[in-house]
This record gives C-alpha cells, structure tokens and sequence, in this order.
C-alpha cells in the first residue's frame, strides 16, 4: 500500500497535504537503516523511546495530546512513509497522528514516519524525530532521545 490506495486518496482529497518524492522518503529509510535492527523492525530495546498505545475510537483527535512532549510533537507536519524509494505524503501533525491508522491500513509490517517542518516552501524532514507504527498491540513508538 501506498499513496495510490483508495483510503489514502479519499483523506488527501479531503485533507492539506503534499505528496513528497521518493528522495524524501529514502533520507527517512537511511537513517533508520543505521540503527539496531530486530527480525521484523527496530530493536526497541537498544532505543531510547516511549510507546503510545492507541485509545479506542476512531479518527483519535485526543490521542494526539500525547505526542506534545515528545521529538515528534516539535514538528506542524509529518511525512508518513510506506516503503523506501517511493512516493511518500506529508501532512499536518495532528491531522496525520488523528487519522494514522487508516494512513496505514493494509500497509503490513512495522511503518515509519518522521516529523518534517515547512519554510518558505520548502519542506526539510527531521528524519531523529521518527516514530513506528506496529500491529503489535497497535501501537507508535517514538524515540525519547535521539542524536543527529
């Protein structure tokens, strides 16, 4: 799954986002290649982070809250990934955190999302201040300390 799936276009279509190219995505994907690997996903043990479970309901504005004081909570946008060296979509943070369950649905495995600021135009991803979304007790880890 990707940016062509149906979900996927049905929330751009009603959301302010932008479609990011696979370059973007690939910053994301070499920096999460250079930390400790686990057989299905990072290795969360040799990673500084904090899990946030998701609550129940669906989109969760709410649950959005809880990213205030993390990496992640420092950045007005987010560039959700789905593979590396493909197209990738950048939204507002609370928008995508609100509705990323369905950003991910069909998508299998651990995904991969980071935060990502907009500055006359130019979009410049935090690529530190990531997070991963698991169906292991669907669950978004994010790094509680991280270096550049």
């Amino acid at each position: 799954m990707g940016i062509e799936h149906a979900f996927v276009q049905e929330w751009r279509n009603t959301h302010q986002c932008r479609v990011v190219d696979a370059s973007k995505t690939q910053e994301l994907f070499d920096y999460l290649n250079n930390l400790p690997w686990g057989t299905s996903g990072l290795n969360w043990r040799n990673i500084p982070n904090v899990a946030i479970p998701f609550g129940e309901g669906d989109p969760q504005p709410q649950w959005t809250t809880q990213f205030t004081d993390t990496p992640l909570g420092r950045h007005e946008f987010i560039m959700v990934a789905y593979a590396p060296q493909r197209e990738a979509l950048v939204g507002s943070r609370e928008e995508v955190l609100a509705d990323l369950d369905l950003l991910y649905s069909g998508s299998p495995g651990a995904r991969y999302f980071c935060g990502a600021d907009v500055h006359h135009e130019a979009l410049t991803l935090t690529v530190a201040d990531f997070a991963e979304f698991s169906d292991e007790g669907v669950r978004v880890h994010l790094p509680t300390s991280h270096s550049d």
